[in-house]
């Protein structure tokens, strides 16, 4: 498929008079998506994820804006024209027809051959990990095993876009793994363009080239993982990405002032000025040897004191309050021998993992 553009698109649903609650508005969104793209949705539910897939998909007519494939306007399509294929949270099999025949449905209503549906269905599903399964029904196979099938029929036909609405929440933890793992290796051999959603940062950050934040309606930042995560654009969106280290304060003449914390530096490369979010990131909060060791050029020290440390997925996180504050820290094992509740120490960060946003 042809860069996928998403022009001014918007959505609003129903009114104060209709409801008795207020409109939820999709803004508008404005939004290139490149062929091969893995893209992801990410939000809390209710934000807007799903809507802005149906008006992709064309299950959803727009207020307002255009859908662009290459130099064609989809806008007006029907989604049956449109050659996009969707996979739901459900797998929305039949239940009457075998494996071999849920998959190769598209390509019946394709008016393809049958020799040519069974050849491809067959080999869609040994891309899916379910050779010889073709015989069997539905009902003979386990959440995970459909969901396969599901995803085997969505591509089998050769759409130009696959859009995928949470279609691996329903399946345990062990299952979600497995099923993304193969979603990642089956788009990469294929060169599927794919538009995701999902609520779970972990799954996006997993799978997707790159990443946009939905909340309440708005788009508020796209990027790749890692941009995202090290340079968020607002304080919401830290928060969302799971960052708790997020400090109220001023900038003024060149300085960082948060009386919560009892912080006060400089901040020259901030590029603000005003009311501020300091965000640490846990992780480049570094426990210093001694409490009396100065700052260095480049690096701030402060005291806190420890007042919770878990263990968490081979680290530990400590929580440290420092002023009227409770920041978190990410420590190894070895760093966190000796240190028990209560304890006074010593953190440092590097300048250049400081970050800020506009309040």
């Amino acid at each position: 498929m042809s860069e996928l553009r998403i022009v001014n698109i918007e959505k609003q649903y129903g009114s104060l008079q209709q409801t008795g609650r207020p409109a939820f508005s999709l803004k508008p969104v404005d939004l290139a998506i490149q062929e091969g793209e893995f893209f992801s949705l990410l939000g809390p539910s209710g934000c807007g994820k799903t809507t802005l897939l149906k008006l992709v998909a064309g299950l959803l007519e727009a207020d307002k804006g255009e859908l662009w494939a290459g130099d064609t306007n989809l806008t007006k399509v029907p989604p049956e024209a449109r050659r996009f294929a969707m996979v739901f949270q459900q797998p929305l099999l039949f239940p009457h027809m075998t494996v071999e025949d849920n998959v190769a449905f598209g390509l019946k209503m394709q008016k393809a051959g049958k020799k040519e549906r069974i050849e491809r269905a067959r080999n869609m599903l040994s891309h899916v990990g379910l050779e010889g399964y073709g015989r069997r029904f539905p009902n003979e196979l386990s959440g995970g095993q459909q969901q396969r099938v599901a995803l085997a029929r969505a591509l089998v036909a050769d759409p130009r876009l696959l859009l995928m609405d949470e279609p691996f929440s329903a399946l345990d933890p062990s299952l979600r793994e497995e099923m993304r793992e193969l979603l990642g290796r089956i788009q990469k051999e294929l060169g599927v363009t794919v538009v995701f959603v999902t609520h779970d940062r972990e799954e996006a950050f997993h799978l997707s080239d790159r990443i946009g934040i939905m909340s309440e309606g708005d788009l508020l930042q796209v990027g790749t993982a890692k941009e995202l995560y090290e340079r968020p654009a607002t304080a919401e969106v830290a928060s969302f990405l799971g960052m708790k280290n997020i400090v109220p304060g001023t900038i003024a003449e060149g300085r960082f002032s948060a009386p919560s914390a009892g912080f006060d530096f400089p901040a020259a490369g901030a590029g603000l000025t005003g009311p501020a979010f300091l965000i640490l990131r846990a992780e480049t909060l570094q426990l210093m040897n001694g409490n009396a060791e100065p700052s260095r050029e480049g690096r701030w020290n402060f005291e806190g004191i420890v007042q919770d440390l878990r263990f968490n997925h081979g680290f530990y996180t400590c929580k440290v309050e420092v002023g009227g504050l409770k920041l978190e820290c990410s420590l190894s094992g070895q760093q966190a021998q000796g240190i028990s509740k209560g304890n006074t120490v010593l953190l440092a960060v590097n300048m250049k993992d400081l970050h800020w946003v506009a309040q």
